[in-house]
C-alpha cells in the first residue's frame, strides 16, 4: 500500500507553476507546491479565516478549484 495520495489540479495551473519556476531551483510543480505548503503551514504569521475565503473564492472564480 502506498504512503501517497492524489492532488489533482487543472492543467493549465500546472503549466503556469512549471512556467514560473523554470529558472529555480525546483524539479517540478509538486516539490515547488510541497515547499510553498510547508512554508506556510511553518509560518507564524499565517492567515485569518476570512483571507483564506477570499483565496478560495478567487481560485474558484480561476476554475483551480471546483
Amino acid at each position: 500500500m502506498s504512503d501517497y495520495t492524489t492532488v489533482s489540479l487543472k492543467k493549465e495551473f500546472v503549466s503556469d507553476v512549471e512556467a514560473y519556476i523554470e529558472d529555480e531551483p525546483f524539479g517540478s510543480p509538486k516539490e515547488f507546491i510541497k515547499h510553498l505548503v510547508i512554508r506556510e503551514m511553518e509560518s507564524e504569521d499565517g492567515i485569518s479565516d476570512d483571507e483564506a475565503r477570499d483565496i478560495g473564492q478567487k481560485l474558484r472564480e480561476l476554475g483551480y478549484v471546483e
